[in-house]
């Protein structure tokens, strides 16, 4: 069979070809230049990403007649032979067919003997985490006091299953996975050399079925190839490879924005006739959520490994979702997905999702529907944090209100100023007094401290990594404006910052979130009202 196979017909000869690795292949080199070889060094990280090539190239580097050099020539005997994998100093090993003591030892014995005619012998043990214990143990001693010119190249896919004592002894190199661009730019080199057009959506459908893995995407090009010819569209990469067009995600998503439930079952039927893989099709919806979530968080689609149609879209329905309902979702599909992998009617469970994710409820926070029921207007939602008395008779109830303004900070006169220092010293006393009538707000303010005051604008800060707190505050800036004028005769402009100097002290009053699961569960057992919003709505506590 003279047909070379792409992955080995451009497989890098030397360390400046190999793509994505440059923290290991200048490392290299320069031990090279500065003659500072190591006896052993581990090559791990994700399959084909160019471990066992790096280690050929080294090999090549060290026994080329013209070395040791970082630029070995390729044409003298030693090198040729390294490349057609038949040099008597150079040994490939597979871990996982010789993982025995008896194969270490047989090793063992062949390191008495000089090289020739290399420089070093070396020996490149593939998959070295398959060797048993014994094999390691017997190997030990070898690595501690190994012999002169003697080198050890272990490759792995699974560095934590080597013991301890075999990574103490060797120099660790971890190969990353290979970048989505990384892939399509070299698979579109390729292409031109080879003298095949290829979309470039079909480079990057390729690239994102390689998972970080340059030899799987030169094997699928080479399988696309051979299907359509010396042209490749991505309709054809798509048909061969079973992906599941985009489109048929952002369907999903723009029914449970409609809620329309029958043509989310007329979908799951087109799924299903279709023949896609019900697994497949949960995996690539969670990435289509998960796409949704970065570019509502970033405001930007460059974070994605998507088309610039689809990257578009995103963009354009960003405020479709909010995070919390994304969050949600996407659970929904892990869960369905681990689901349909061992289900006996795995139809059944895809359609049963598809409408569950069609008929979830948005996300409502509690703070929202305390407001639209008034709690300052309401007896119950008032004792809802306190004690959580039984019903109290009328004369109590209107009692109760005229308790909570005798118990507020004592408020100046109209047209009265404030300084900055007065309201530090009433804040703590603020916010608690403002928990008592708005539940939300109040636990918003006591994570908080007043920062600056001028001309009555009001800074509140936060600390740094609360931007959530900050975005709060500014919806509801009307109402604590009014909130503070109640209680200081001043109107002030508040507005939220970040505290980036830490000058928010630590706040008494602070309401932590595992104190406010327990206000919440605590207010759920006592209020009657909430307690029907938290049933009908199916609340749950965020944060």
């Amino acid at each position: 069979m003279s047909y070379l196979v792409l992955a080995r017909k451009y497989r890098p000869m030397f360390f400046d070809d190999v793509v994505g690795q440059q923290h290991v292949t200048h490392t290299l080199q320069n031990a090279i230049r500065q003659n500072r070889i190591a006896n052993a060094y581990l090559f791990s990280g994700p399959r084909g990403v160019g471990k066992t090539t790096v280690a050929r190239i080294l090999a090549k580097a060290l026994n080329c007649d013209q070395g040791p050099t970082v630029t070995p020539c390729n044409q003298c005997s030693s090198c040729i032979e390294i490349n057609e994998s038949r040099s008597l100093d150079v040994f490939e090993i597979d871990g996982a067919s010789n993982r025995g003591i008896d194969e270490v030892r047989n090793l063992r014995e062949g390191l008495r003997y000089s090289p020739t005619p290399g420089k070093y012998r070396i020996y490149i043990i593939d998959e070295v985490h398959m060797l048993t214990n014994e094999a390691f143990n017997a190997l030990l001693k070898t690595l501690e006091e190994p012999p002169p010119q003697v080198l050890f190249v272990f490759a792995t896919t699974e560095a934590h299953k080597v013991p301890a004592t075999i990574l103490s002894r060797c120099q660790r190199f971890d190969f990353k996975r290979m970048s989505v661009k990384k892939i399509m730019e070299q698979l579109a080199e390729l292409c031109r050399q080879e003298n095949i057009e290829i979309e470039e959506e079909a480079l990057r459908m390729i690239a994102v079925k390689a998972d970080g893995s340059m030899r799987d995407s030169q094997s699928v090009l080479d399988q696309i190839i051979a299907y359509a010819g010396d042209t490749v569209s991505a309709q054809g990469v798509a048909a061969l490879l079973g992906i599941i067009d985009q489109q048929l995600f952002f369907e999903v998503t723009d029914l449970i924005q409609s809620g329309d439930v029958l043509a989310g079952v007329r979908l799951a039927s087109r799924i299903f006739s279709e023949g896609y893989d019900y697994s497949e099709f949960m995996i690539g919806l969670q990435e289509h959520l998960r796409n949704f979530l970065v570019v509502a968080a970033t405001g930007s689609p460059a974070e994605i490994d998507a088309s610039e149609e689809s990257k578009g879209r995103y963009l354009a329905q960003k405020d479709a979702f909010s995070v919390e309902d994304l969050l949600r979702l996407t659970k929904i599909c892990a869960d369905a997905e681990n689901l349909l992998r061992r289900s006996a009617n795995a139809r059944l469970h895809l359609e049963v999702t598809i409408v569950k994710l069609i008929k979830l409820n948005r996300s409502v926070r509690l703070s929202q529907l305390l407001e639209q029921l008034d709690v300052k207007k309401n007896p119950n939602l008032e004792t809802g944090l306190a004690a959580g008395p039984p019903p109290v008779p009328p004369s109590a109830a209107v009692a109760k209100p005229h308790s909570i303004a005798a118990a507020a900070p004592p408020a100046p006169s109209a047209g009265a100023k404030i300084t900055l220092a007065e309201l530090e010293a009433r804040w703590p006393e603020i916010t608690d007094h403002i928990k008592k009538t708005r539940i939300a707000l109040g636990a918003l303010l006591s994570e908080s401290w007043p920062l600056s005051l001028a001309d009555n604008r009001l800074e509140i800060g936060f600390a740094p990594h609360n931007g959530f707190s900050i975005s709060s505050l500014e919806a509801n800036r009307e109402q604590v404006q009014t909130l503070l004028f109640d209680l200081l005769g001043v109107r002030l402009q508040v507005s939220g910052v970040r505290d980036a100097e830490g000058r928010v002290p630590k706040n008494p009053n602070a309401v932590l979130p595992s104190d406010r699961k327990r206000e919440f569960e605590k207010l759920a057992e006592e209020n009657e009202l909430i307690k029907k919003i938290v049933d009908t709505f199916d609340t749950e506590f965020l944060k």
